[in-house]
């Protein structure tokens, strides 16, 4: 509308200007020319009121057109009608987890070598480890020298071992059998022969062990069943003259385990071990070998030992706290009849979470040192022993340290009562002072160790064991063959999985010992061996040993030297 009216207006202005324009021309002349003198004055006599008379109203108003169009009716019809239709579901393939390839593993290995001193070494394995109901494995070991220590008299040794083992596992216990066989043949050689000139089978002495152990157990996949394990054992150490000690072993224990305090699992148990040793020895045999023996009779020896430890135990357990507490109760029977009661309360938490624990407490034990263990920690034994049970109580402290994944640190102080320990002294009935025998003493031992581990997978690794002890004995002077000081440390270094070197460093201090009534101390002993294995297959290999390369000849028991130097190569095969 606004647009409009202004149109109207100028067409209104138009209008009168057009008008004043008109009036330059004469009206009474029509041809007369047109005035060029416009300097005329113009008298307006009344006000300019200008009528417009074609002046029209704009009635119609603007039409508005809505933007929605209406919908139209729409109209349809439903037509019922079955169409046959076919579901066809695609198959979806199982998916597949990749994983690691399951190394090969070889069923037997082969190890033989040869060394200095015409010193043959031959070990064989063949087991079945990867099959989750039957488990088995034979093992064979052949070690021995042929070459005498110079201005010793024949030293020879021999060792042969065969062990079978056997385990079948079903769903919630198994049963195990171990049978094993060791012969051994060791020289007396600890004394001077220039002068008796003896024939090396008057002082060589010959072992039979022959053992047999089974197991029958739960295997603990049930936190709340009722677990329990029996193990019979037997055992029997014959030699030379006529010395054989039988043992028997047998093991029954039962646990159960339950909830307290916040639903922390404890456990409570009971175990009774019984062993049974018997002894026998003649003395007539020694009629061939007068200089071990004395001329006048001794009364040959024939005991019994057997001992019962009934040891009822509790694990408790409260959040990180743990303490596993035990009672043992120890009748001995036999040529001593003795009752001791040896408690156990060790405590075990984290004082760093995952970082460092403490372990620590009482702890007490008891057990009679078989024949056997005797002639294999000292080839020297004299076959004539009597030999006694002996307890200890430890009292002690350990850290051990986690800081680094590839780190571990062990360190441990304590202090033990004992009685009756066992030392090493020389036997008198030997004429030649050339065989061991026992004494027994009650001692006191403090010690100190420690065991550190460095680990690289793959490329280097490091361990490190070293023990301080000092002993307090009550009856002999000092502890025989006891050193202060102990370590060992051992070094491997891998070269791309095909070159494996290992250093073997070892020190233990000075011993003293009692030889002729008479103290006697023997040198610092320092054993540096070196390993060397190349890996020229997954199934060949070749090594290389060299051991005592500090060329000592260094004295583990008195008159007793070693070889100053050993080295050995062989190869291993798998199969």
């Amino acid at each position: 509308m606004k647009t409009i009216n202004n149109i109207i207006l100028f067409v209104f202005l138009s209008l009168i200007s057009f008008g004043l324009m008109s009036q330059t021309t004469n009206p009474d002349t029509n041809n007369a020319k047109p005035r060029t003198n416009l300097n005329e004055s113009v008298i307006i006599t009344t006000q300019f009121d200008p009528v417009v008379n074609e002046a029209m109203k704009l009635s119609e108003n603007p039409s508005i057109f809505d933007t929605t169009p209406a919908v139209p009716e729409f109209q349809y019809e439903i037509i019922n009608k079955v169409y046959p239709t076919k579901l066809a579901v695609a198959e979806i393939k199982p998916a597949k987890v990749k994983g690691e390839p399951i190394a090969k593993l070889f069923n037997g290995n082969v190890k033989a070598g040869i060394g200095t001193y015409l010193t043959p070494f031959v070990e064989g394995l063949y087991s079945e480890t990867r099959n989750k109901t039957f488990l088995y494995s034979i093992y064979a070991r052949h070690y021995s020298s042929h070459w005498s220590i110079k201005d010793y008299p024949k030293n020879h040794f021999a060792n042969n071992d065969i062990n079978l083992y056997g385990k079948k596992i079903w769903d919630k216990f198994y049963i195990d059998a171990k049978a094993y066989y060791n012969n051994s043949i060791n020289y007396y050689y600890g004394f001077n022969n220039q002068n008796l000139k003896l024939k090396a089978e008057k002082y060589r002495t010959l072992w039979h062990n022959v053992g047999f152990k089974t197991t029958y157990a739960s295997l603990y996949r049930n936190d709340d069943a009722f677990h329990h394990k029996l193990s019979i054992g037997v055992e029997d150490l014959f030699g030379k003259w006529t010395t054989n000690e039988l043992n028997f072993n047998a093991l029954l224990e039962a646990s159960k385990r339950f909830e307290l305090f916040n639903k922390d699992k404890q456990t409570i148990g009971l175990q009774l071990d019984y062993r049974h040793f018997v002894f026998r020895f003649d003395t007539n045999t020694f009629v061939n070998a007068p200089y071990f023996m004395p001329s006048y009779p001794i009364v040959n020896p024939s005991y019994n030992t057997a001992m019962l430890i009934i040891r009822p135990y509790f694990d408790f357990k409260i959040s990180k706290f743990q303490l596993h507490t035990a009672l043992s109760f120890v009748p001995t029977f036999g040529s001593e009849t003795n009752f001791s009661i040896l408690p156990t309360a060790i405590v075990y938490f984290p004082i760093i979470n995952k970082k460092l624990y403490f372990e620590g407490g009482i702890e007490g034990g008891t057990e009679r040192v078989s024949l056997n263990t005797l002639r294999m920690e000292n080839p020297y034994i004299s076959p004539y022993l009597d030999i006694k049970p002996t307890s200890n109580l430890k009292l002690y402290a350990s850290l051990n340290s986690t800081f680094l994944e590839s780190l571990g640190i062990n360190l441990q102080a304590g202090l033990q009562n004992f009685q009756n320990h066992h030392f090493y002294t020389f036997d008198t009935l030997a004429q030649l002072n050339n065989m061991f025998n026992i004494v027994y003493d009650d001692a006191v031992r403090f010690y100190a160790k420690t065991h550190i581990e460095y680990n690289i997978v793959k490329v280097f690794s490091l361990a490190l064991d070293a023990e301080y002890q000092t002993y307090k004995t009550e009856k002999i002077d000092f502890a025989y063959y006891k050193p202060a000081f102990i370590t060992s440390l051992t070094l491997q270094y891998i070269v791309a999985d095909k070159f494996i070197i290992d250093f073997i460093p070892t020190f233990k201090a000075g011993q003293k010992a009692i030889y002729k009534l008479e103290e006697k101390k023997l040198k610092p002993i320092i054993d540096i061996n070196l390993n060397a294995e190349y890996n020229y297959s997954e199934q060949l290999s070749f090594f290389l040993r060299l051991n005592n390369l500090a060329f000592q000849r260094y004295q583990e028991y008195y008159n007793y030297p070693s070889q100053r130097f050993m080295g050995m190569i062989g190869a291993s095969f798998s199969f």
